[in-house]
């Protein structure tokens, strides 16, 4: 390949501005990379402009829920399979969950796509292989694990970079508020709602 094509090719990967501030109520930056399991999620490439912004291309996408990680991180192990059951729950209900392995060595992306196959993910995940996504969300440290969940607008709701809390302990309650689910004590106050869920992702 010609030193330009891949030049280019690096450059379509880049998601923003090395200026643009990634912060909660701004413009999520955005990005296009290459998926590690095209056949589990059915996408080859993600782009978030796809789902999110004033030209998304997913009527039913309400919200994004962007999650970095990587093969040699043990807390993203154990919370990928809540997320694989968030996705399961309120995919229908509009969230989107896309994942970043930000592994840059060839072992380590083995690694991370042997994993992804045996936790069964079926949200996208993408490579971010050279952590020009990673560098612009999580910056030089890179904290793992980290999300963001970006509303069907593009800006971005929630920001929590290398927590060391259980994810469901905040990201459920999270999630149901930015797709508007009612909590149990809202539906039981006001009543059921016709045509939503308020079934709790089981721990």
């Amino acid at each position: 390949m010609r030193p330009l094509a891949v030049v280019v090719l690096l450059l379509a990967a880049v998601p923003a501005l090395a200026d643009e501030e990634v912060a909660v109520g701004l413009p999520a930056p955005s990005f296009s990379l290459r998926a590690m399991n095209p056949d589990a999620s059915g996408q080859s490439w993600v782009a978030l402009d796809r789902f999110v912004g004033d030209e998304a291309e997913d009527p039913g996408a309400k919200a994004v829920l962007l999650t970095f990680f990587a093969s040699w991180c043990e807390p993203c192990k154990r919370e990928m399979p809540f997320l694989v059951q968030l996705d399961r729950t309120y995919r229908e209900q509009g969230l989107r969950v896309i994942g970043v392995c930000i592994d840059r060595e060839e072992a380590g992306i083995d690694a991370a796509r042997k994993l992804v196959a045996e936790k069964k993910v079926a949200y996208p995940v993408l490579s971010d292989r050279f952590n020009f996504l990673a560098r612009r969300y999580l910056g030089e440290k890179a904290p793992l694990p980290s999300v963001f969940i970006i509303r069907r607008d593009g800006t971005i709701a929630k920001i929590e970079r290398g927590y060391a809390k259980d994810a469901s302990g905040f990201l459920l309650a999270e999630v149901r508020d930015v797709l508007g689910i009612r909590s149990a004590k809202q539906a039981a106050a006001k009543g059921p709602e016709r045509g939503t869920r308020s079934d709790p992702v089981a721990r």
